[in-house]
């Protein structure tokens, strides 16, 4: 069919001048002419079609398709699979959108969760796969093998349920289950289409039995980072599994920025 479509002008033209041709001078002469026209013709449709092909290439090597869904790494709107390890459940979660910047995200995400917990819970921090980290890096392996372990945030539960906690690369921390009884996400979106998201997440004590000044908000933060709807997307997602692993309530309220 390209073919029959690549001949279809320079035929054209040559039947054209070649009966025009034929008819004064004879046969071979219009036949000579046919051929020499569509020469003619063919050049520069030959010329014209390589370089449509070659700026073609150019914008295609510029902007390099994204993987096949089948290789892509886990959409992070997807709850992924809870998984069990010999002392705790867990869950291995990503915090941005986007490969690009995701490994500093993640890195923010559990800095400000273990400034948030130990403004009012005891936390044991350590580093590598100690007592705290409650899963190991063996076991983090079976998981998300093609992203690097500061890629990703990982929530655990134990097995006893005495101890919850994050770990991320090989830094870990964990605290008293139920200790947080509600997570709120509150989500400003921009109305009119320009500007970013301001997401804000706040943890919520659950014991009556604490101090009065403790009962309410144990930790409030702000993140920086949420520019686009995929990295909002990214943290209502992990955190709601967040809540579900602390055996904490969810709520995400969205409102308008007018």
């Amino acid at each position: 069919m390209f073919w029959l479509l690549y001949l279809a002008l320079p035929l054209c033209a040559g039947a054209q001048a070649a009966s025009h041709v034929a008819s004064k001078h004879g046969f071979l002469a219009g036949l000579g002419v046919l051929i020499a026209v569509m020469i003619v013709v063919l050049v520069p449709q030959t010329a014209l079609l390589i370089w449509l092909n070659t700026v073609l290439d150019r914008r295609s090597n510029a902007n390099p398709g994204k993987e096949p869904p089948g290789t892509a790494v886990e959409s992070a709107n997807v709850p992924m699979p809870e998984k069990t390890g010999a002392r705790a459940r867990f869950r291995q979660l990503i915090v941005y959108g986007e490969e690009n910047g995701r490994q500093a995200a993640t890195r923010l995400v559990y800095g400000l969760l273990l400034k948030m917990v130990a403004q009012h819970e005891v936390v044991e921090q350590e580093n590598g796969d100690a007592g705290t980290s409650m899963v190991s890096s063996s076991e983090l392996a079976d998981g998300l093998t093609r992203l690097p372990p500061d890629d990703v945030l990982v929530v655990f539960r134990s097995h006893d349920k005495a101890w919850v906690g994050f770990r991320c690369g090989n830094d870990s921390f964990r605290f008293r289950h139920r200790a947080v009884g509600k997570v709120i996400c509150t989500i400003i979106y921009p109305a009119r289409g320009g500007g970013g998201y301001d997401i804000t997440f706040e943890f919520r004590a659950s014991r009556s039995d604490r101090p009065s000044e403790h009962r309410g908000r144990i930790a409030r933060y702000e993140l920086p980072f949420a520019i686009e709807a995929q990295h909002v997307n990214a943290l209502t997602s992990a955190f709601g599994q967040i809540a579900d692993m602390l055996n904490a309530k969810f709520v995400c309220q969205q409102h308008a920025d007018v």
